[in-house]
């Protein structure tokens, strides 16, 4: 390894340390303070990038970004512990590894795990699931030039070039690529860094006159509505440099297809300029049910149960749930629908008999095998469970590359079967990984990640939890222990070689019988001290969002009477209403802070509760939205500005981060509410900006 620390001016790295990273009354937490957190934990603490080589120039770096050998979410959870009474999450990809913390006002600083490109997986590095790393020539590698790849070790106080080429590069200026072929094969950015760079006058290596001459076009397509998102949050020049950035990237644009990315975002967003941008891209209409694929396949259904981003395509749960069959119809039930590319046509990717009318889809990410070993990378399966009115329990887990649906029989039961939720976990106990299915009537089974059997997981024989009468409706981890939600109670599983589940929380207040008690299990921050604490919807006519602290005997309390507030948001006071019909979907907000929670939600004036109720609901697709602030809750709604005041959308029941541009999602829905219907399933696509607006009456 190349230590070049003696060129260091050690006021430099001082300067660095007593940077401020968070402010108030009571703290003044800066970049020592939390690089000494997370080395107490053990961890291993690098100071990377841009810092390193303003150093080595004389001059104290811009930003302060670190890296750990350790995953970032174990890094939060330390920041937690030490400060339990700040909320200092401004950004946090999990997938990515990547998390800001601090406060706006002092700026923050961005914590990276090492990473590897061998992680990489299906030749699409937006979507890869990467695990954290030790190996620094490797991190090099993920990163785009020589001058970027410096790490300053904060145990030993030496600065490593680990490529050994940094140090003269900084000197002369010079941009060399030393970028990984397997990540230039799966990002487009690589060009638009190249310009950037250029544009501040460093000099070109052959390696990055090779690269925009045979990549260029392909990294501008490739980047395609990532670039209205990307040009604004990375491209820090002065206003020369902007002009000159925009005429080399232009210089570099031969194909048509290139000229029309480009005109598309300096036309939407005249950034170079100094104009005003645009405003967020409002609800589009992409799905509604009825449409006829490519391959001249009906896509129907009554709703959209789930959208599930997996392996950098869009799929969608079509439900057929009290569809209203016609004579000429296909004979078929739920269907799986996907999506390749945002500007593209959803094709039909999974059909079921008639008796599946429903199918649960998830997404699940392995990244041990079933004796707790690492794996060398991620696995992501895509899996469907779909409801058989026989009482047959399958799971379906799906083949990638070859496009064909393994099927796996979980067992049977008396009545309609049906699997509601999956979930991973890993054994506190045992270091296994499980993932889990919580089904009806059969019990909640789990399994281990096995590539040498059908489908790729072996799940056990026997179920773990059995004996309950209504639908495991979710699962959450929190404080590192599974919980599952199942009417009126919520379980806690403990961990080991023989696992147990134990009834810890019993809903107090009488329920109606249409309710599925608990929905949406799910974790947040306890807003009163560290750790964390369960968070989850009550279905029925005491419909309300509650926090559940196992730190505290799993004491109850109540964050949104959904009813009241939708009396004072509505001027009406439904008799009945569903939150979040799956999940609480978390979406970051680009004015930085931590993420906002999104939730669906359906209501219903009807006075008749013995059973679901049929009449009366809400025509509109509403939605909460949790500010983690206090917390407070506003109102979304999905309007259609092709079709306003329509009344056919009734309610929001998933929403998913879109897997072709950051800064966009998608939301599907609609429930038949005990009525017959017909090709009512939509989806729409939306700015996160947009989609957290609050409504306003």
């Amino acid at each position: 390894m190349n230590r070049i620390d003696a060129a260091l001016d050690p006021a430099l790295t001082a300067e660095a340390y007593a940077r401020p990273v968070y402010r108030d009354e009571r703290h003044d937490v800066r970049v020592g303070e939390v690089i000494e957190r997370l080395q107490t934990a053990g961890m291993r603490v690098f100071i990377v990038g841009g810092a390193p080589r303003d150093w080595l120039v004389g001059q104290p770096g811009n930003d302060i970004d670190l890296c750990v050998d350790a995953a970032v979410d174990d890094a939060l959870l330390r920041l937690r512990e030490a400060y339990p009474a700040i909320d200092g999450v401004r950004m946090h990809n999990q997938r990515f590894g990547v998390l800001r913390w601090g406060d706006e006002a002092s700026g923050g600083v961005d914590i990276n795990m090492l990473r590897s490109w061998k992680d990489i997986r299906n030749d699409d590095m937006w979507t890869t699931t990467f695990v954290p790393r030790a190996d620094l020539i490797e991190d090099a590698q993920m990163r785009d030039f020589s001058v970027n790849a410096f790490y300053y070790d904060c145990r030993d106080n030496a600065l490593l070039d680990p490529l050994g080429c940094g140090i003269d590069d900084v000197r002369t200026k010079t941009l060399r690529l030393i970028t990984h072929h397997r990540v230039l094969d799966t990002s487009y950015r690589t060009s638009f860094r190249i310009l950037q760079f250029l544009s501040r006058g460093y000099a070109a290596t052959d390696g990055i006159h090779a690269h925009l001459e045979q990549r260029a076009d392909r990294d501008i397509q490739g980047m395609g509505e990532r670039i209205h998102r990307w040009i604004p949050n990375h491209l820090h020049l002065e206003d020369a440099q902007r002009a000159q950035f925009r005429r080399r990237l232009y210089a570099h644009a031969r194909e048509p297809a290139s000229l029309a990315v480009l005109d598309s975002h300096f036309q939407r967003s005249p950034l170079m300029d100094g104009s005003t941008p645009t405003a967020p891209a409002s609800f589009r209409r992409v799905f509604q049910a009825g449409l006829t694929d490519a391959d001249g396949q009906l896509l129907g259904g009554t709703e959209v149960l789930h959208l599930v981003p997996h392996r950098g395509r869009l799929f969608a749960s079509l439900s057929y749930k009290l569809n209203d069959y016609r004579p000429d119809d296909p004979n078929n039930g739920a269907q799986i629908a996907v999506l390749d590319r945002a500007d593209g046509d959803w094709r039909l990717a999974h059909a079921y008999e008639r008796v599946h009318w429903r199918t649960t889809l998830e997404s699940v990410t392995f990244t041990r095998d079933g004796h707790g070993r690492a794996l060398d990378a991620p696995v992501s399966l895509l899996l469907a469970a779909p409801s058989d009115s026989r009482g047959h329990v399958y799971v379906d887990s799906f083949d990638d590359d070859a496009g064909t649906w393994t099927r796996t029989h979980l067992g049977s039961g008396d009545g309609v079967a049906s699997t509601r939720s999956f979930f991973i976990h890993r054994d506190t106990a045992t270091g296994q990984e499980r993932v889990f299915a919580g089904t009806a009537p059969t019990g909640i089974f789990s399994g281990v990640y096995d590539p040498d059997v059908p489908g790729r997981i072996r799940w056990d024989e026997t179920a773990e939890l059995s004996g309950y009468t209504r639908r495991p409706m979710s699962f959450a981890r929190c404080n590192g222990q599974l919980y599952v939600s199942i009417k009126p109670d919520i379980y806690r599983r403990i961990d080991g070689p023989t696992p147990q589940w134990e009834k810890v929380y019993t809903i107090a207040h009488p329920l109606v019988v249409p309710s599925s008690g608990f929905r949406g299990l799910s974790t947040v921050p306890d807003p009163n001290g560290s750790g964390e604490v369960l968070l989850a919807a009550l279905e029925g006519d005491l419909c309300r969002v509650v926090r559940i602290d196992p730190n505290d005997g799993f004491r109850e309390t109540l964050e949104l009477d959904v009813i009241d507030f939708l009396h004072q948001q509505w001027g009406t006071r439904p008799t009945y209403a569903v939150a979040a019909y799956d999940d609480f979907t978390p979406v970051a907000d680009a004015h930085g802070g931590a993420p906002r929670l999104l939730c669906g939600l359906g209501a219903t004036y009807s006075a008749q509760l013995d059973t679901h109720p049929a009449d009366a609901w809400v025509t509109d697709a509403w939605y909460l939205i949790r500010d983690p602030d206090g917390p407070r809750y506003t109102l979304g709604r999905v309007d259609d500005p092709q079709a306003p005041g329509t009344a056919d959308l009734v309610a929001a029941r998933t929403f998913a981060a879109s897997p072709f541009a950051p800064d966009m999602m998608y939301v599907g829905g609609y429930d038949p509410n005990a009525k017959r219907c017909r090709q009512t399933a939509w989806v729409f696509s939306v700015s996160a900006d947009a989609a957290l607006a609050e409504w306003k009456r």
